[in-house]
């Protein structure tokens, strides 16, 4: 009997070696088409997702909703960031102002969800702090030794607004939000978001890590003819291009003869890290990914249309987001399908396809420099 000893293609990292050597596993000076694709340890392990905490999610700015939420005195949105609670106020004075959504005496939530307030008050001892993050009420504080009012407000973030998108910026020095998406701003046009009508918004669970969905996401058009049958036939995929930006890129796509749905063709733009805006004939929809755990992702879907009012424009926004739900459910599947090849001990790292993943290589080489960044900082 002869025994061949058959070594795995690629064997699993060891995962107890350094996170410095986990990040250095990837060269984001190779160009792609000698590229390997970072390594697995980047899609499961924990101390990843705590870089990118302190490191993605801090020094970048986020998209978290809409600016319509938030457009009227007292209008709020609240949230949690990898760990970071915040929420985010119109005050009465018209300025819009970010918060660590945390009581400063034993750390409480203040609010929950959205809606409308004159004032923050904490649920647990009733401090009170006004619109502008100023503590004016601290019950039973009066014989605390060395306690000042001043000092105790809410602890202030960096919001912005684009377009009818709202951005967090957790870190200490934002750069201007309206620069960094300048470029974005001259490809799309600035009449992207004239003439739309928000229709609604839909929560989607993703059994993956946050950059798995990403990078499905990216990969121009590659799954599309294999996993979107039905959407494959509203495109010409054989005018399927990349571009890339600065962190930013734009894949775009004519419609096939014939259909209604996407028009003359697709724009699915993304900015990172987390914001997917893709426009199709009549129809926008924007797509934020939420990192929940390693393995756990929340995308959350907001549409916009052209035409909402009558019989006809009902129809064919109910077709298109039960189209768009189709395709979702399609890509949280193979998401889920990637996350657990991630954990084979008989995968490390992929390769690209030279000519179409460009996005998907330009993602990884921002987390890259991100991530050296922070660790260099440290």
């Amino acid at each position: 009997l002869h025994l061949t000893r058959i070594e795995p293609s690629c064997k699993r990292r060891d995962m107890g070696e350094t996170l410095e050597a986990i990040v250095d596993a990837f060269d984001p000076g190779v160009p792609i088409a000698a590229a390997q694709t970072p390594p697995s340890a980047w899609y499961t392990a924990s101390e990843i997702l705590a870089l990118e905490r302190r490191s993605v999610f801090r020094d970048n700015w986020v998209a978290v909703g809409r600016a319509d939420e938030v457009a009227g005195p007292g209008q709020f949105v609240s949230g949690n960031l990898l760990g970071e609670p915040y929420v985010i106020v119109r005050g009465q004075d018209g300025v819009l102002r970010a918060f660590d959504n945390v009581c400063r005496h034993h750390a409480t939530t203040l609010v929950k969800g959205s809606g409308c307030i004159d004032r923050l008050q904490c649920p647990y001892h009733g401090w009170v702090y006004d619109l502008e993050g100023q503590l004016v009420g601290a019950p039973k504080m009066g014989g605390a030794v060395g306690f000042d009012r001043a000092t105790m407000g809410l602890l202030p973030r960096h919001t912005g607004t684009w377009g009818p998108l709202l951005f967090l910026y957790l870190g200490a020095d934002p750069s201007d939000l309206q620069e960094v998406m300048a470029p974005l701003a001259e490809r799309l046009g600035e009449t992207i978001w004239d003439g739309l009508t928000w229709s609604g918004r839909e929560d989607h669970p993703v059994a993956s890590n946050w950059k798995v969905y990403v990078d499905n996401y990216l990969d121009g058009g590659y799954h599309v003819p294999t996993l979107h049958k039905g959407l494959t036939s509203d495109l010409d995929m054989s005018s399927y291009a990349t571009e890339i930006l600065e962190i930013a890129s734009i894949q775009a796509v004519g419609g096939a003869k014939g259909q209604d749905r996407v028009g003359e063709g697709a724009q699915y733009a993304w900015v990172y890290p987390n914001l997917m805006i893709n426009r199709y004939g009549g129809v926008l929809d924007v797509n934020i990914v939420l990192p929940i755990s390693p393995t756990r992702t929340l995308v959350r879907f907001d549409y916009w249309f052209e035409e909402t009012e009558g019989a006809a424009a009902q129809r064919f926004m109910s077709e298109s987001r039960a189209m768009s739900r189709k395709v979702q459910d399609e890509d949280a599947e193979i998401c889920a399908s990637v996350q657990e090849g991630l954990t084979s001990s008989g995968y490390d790292t992929g390769r690209y396809a030279p000519t179409i993943e460009q996005g998907e290589h330009h993602f990884h080489c921002l987390l890259s420099q991100d991530y050296r960044e922070a660790m260099s900082a440290d």
